[in-house]
């Protein structure tokens, strides 16, 4: 499995995977501060996982029971921000039709 994903990256190009992870992350944090607000400090923001603060109080397991429906999931925060947080995944082969289809899933979901 391994040999495999590593025959895909480099088929791909590590520069261009580099900049598809940087693209979605780009989408996903617009996106959350339009609607919720970033965890992390700006200055350490990831690539490939974006945790996003909770600020309308969501209940992240029944949105995430919807998004199941759907063929979407996230996941929630650890520890004492389980329900505080939540975090979106885009990295490995996300591509960003696949994130802008959980986006809008989620925009649908909440009726954001």
């Amino acid at each position: 499995a391994l040999d495999h994903q590593l025959d895909n990256i480099l088929a791909e190009g590590l520069e261009n995977r580099f900049k598809r992870h940087r693209e979605m992350a780009e989408v996903v944090r617009d996106w959350a501060r339009k609607n919720f607000a970033l965890f992390a400090d700006e200055r350490y923001l990831s690539n490939t996982l974006t945790c996003i603060t909770n600020t309308r109080e969501i209940d992240v397991a029944v949105l995430n029971k919807e998004l199941g429906a759907r063929g979407f999931q996230i996941s929630n925060g650890y520890g004492q921000q389980k329900d505080k947080t939540f975090r979106i995944a885009h990295m490995a082969d996300c591509t960003l039709d696949d994130i802008k289809a959980l986006l809008g899933n989620i925009d649908d979901i909440l009726g954001l």
